[in-house]
């Protein structure tokens, strides 16, 4: 990957399956003997202290940082896509003087899976994403809004202490990201958000297209017999980052929310 010779990847086990959570590449001649360490936002979220990891990265030869992401959550909507719209157009992401490029991707004309705001470009090494992170899981009526500062190293250095003094350089992106980052929500709320969200939205997936099975099933056979017939070991891909967050664990699974929802003419309730 990346003009390296070899890679390893590095995996966490949850209830006996192996979640993702970074990679070492390493050899060949295209990277004159460096090695790249690459850590997914999973990872990060198992890091209990990162003086810890600063101190490790300090000790290596010729290290640099080259990407880092910094986002704050606004689970119940204090700050959201509209008030970056707002802001954005009266001027607070302005930069020396002039206004940043901005994209918008996402379905703005009939807001269900989320709309995104972006400003700045990733060619000039930092960007703000500010998008409904809530709708894209699968809430459609989910206030959570996430605010994500991209920094990468392209015309500047990124100083290895962003990884402890993230809140400073997260509102050091834009001056407006200071009201974000008071409203921000504890880390294993958004860990429990997520796993809640994409719980609920599986299991509509499922009786949507099993329900019927499982009725059937159930005029056969019991409870437990149905389950033992068909669950395996596992946890869902979109399960995985709120697993290692101690969502998934006996007597933790929230319980889900009753709701209607309709498919083919036919409507559900769970």
């Amino acid at each position: 990957m990346f003009g390296y010779q070899s890679g390893v990847r590095f995996f966490v086990d949850v209830d006996g399956t192996g979640v993702h959570v970074g990679r070492v590449d390493f050899g060949g001649n295209h990277h004159k003997g460096r090695a790249r360490l690459d850590l997914s936002g999973t990872a990060c979220a198992k890091v209990r202290e990162w003086s810890g990891v600063q101190d490790w990265i300090s000790r290596q030869f010729d290290y640099k940082i080259t990407r880092v992401d910094l986002a704050v959550d606004c689970l119940m909507g204090e700050f959201g896509v509209d008030h970056a719209v707002e802001w954005f157009r009266s001027g607070e992401f302005h930069a020396g003087g002039r206004r940043p490029r901005h994209s918008t991707p996402g379905d703005w004309l009939d807001p269900h899976y989320g709309r995104t705001l972006e400003v700045g470009r990733r060619e000039n090494g930092k960007m703000l994403r500010c998008y409904e992170k809530g709708r894209q899981l699968g809430d459609c009526a989910s206030p959570w809004t996430r605010f994500e500062v991209e920094l990468r190293n392209i015309d500047r250095e990124i100083p290895l202490d962003v990884l402890t003094e993230r809140d400073r350089y997260f509102t050091g992106a834009y001056k407006c990201l200071e009201r974000v980052l008071a409203a921000a929500a504890e880390r294993i709320r958004t860990h429990q958000k997520e796993g809640q969200i994409s719980l609920e939205k599986l299991t509509v997936h499922a009786r949507s297209s099993y329900g019927q099975l499982l009725h059937v099933l159930r005029l056969k056979l019991s409870a437990s017999e149905v389950l033992d017939e068909l669950s395996r070991p596992g946890i869902p891909k979109r399960l995985e980052k709120a697993s290692l967050g101690g969502f998934i664990n006996a007597g933790s699974l929230p319980a889900l929310h009753l709701k209607e929802t309709s498919h083919e003419n036919q409507r559900y309730r769970i």
